[in-house]
């Protein structure tokens, strides 16, 4: 996890990001890859990206909630700067057993919620994940998984 982790400071430096949210969008800029919204994905389908030579187009689906748009675009940066095949991947489940679905999924959780940040964020007095979800714009299950993950549950009061 931690060379995620280090990928996700080297981002976040770059964008000059000290807190949260993190801007997708321009963390895909950063690499020179675009995002597009389009309405005529299948509704099992968050998104795919194509990268190819000169071109690299992150599309998510516009009838998705923002948080999973959010984290779609997260999850399939973490594709392409992780090295995956771009051309081949499209998941159905965020469940996959597929060891590059699984590495994707950390790295946007990393990227939307990064451990320094959340680190600081739960010293907050009385915060909820409730609260902490809607500052990082993610879902609440994302946040609390995220918070199970990190070990910082217990820092809920």
């Amino acid at each position: 996890m931690e060379g995620l982790r280090d990928k996700v400071r080297t981002i976040l430096t770059k964008l000059e990001v000290k807190n949260a949210p993190v801007p997708v969008q321009k963390a895909a800029e950063l690499f020179s890859i675009s995002v597009l919204q389009y309405s005529y994905f299948p509704k099992n389908i968050s998104g795919t990206m194509i990268s190819q030579e000169d071109l690299s187009v992150i599309g998510v689906n516009a009838q998705m909630a923002e948080v999973r748009k959010r984290f779609t675009i997260a999850h399939e940066l973490g594709h392409f700067l992780l090295g995956h095949d771009h051309n081949r991947l499209i998941d159905e489940t965020f469940d996959s057993k597929d060891y590059r679905e699984q590495e994707a999924n950390k790295f946007a959780a990393e990227l939307l919620m990064p451990h320094d940040f959340l680190k600081e964020d739960v010293k907050v007095k009385g915060i909820t994940v409730t609260e902490l979800a809607k500052k990082y714009i993610v879902s609440e299950q994302a946040m609390s998984i995220r918070l199970l993950e990190t070990s910082l549950i217990h820092e809920i009061k």
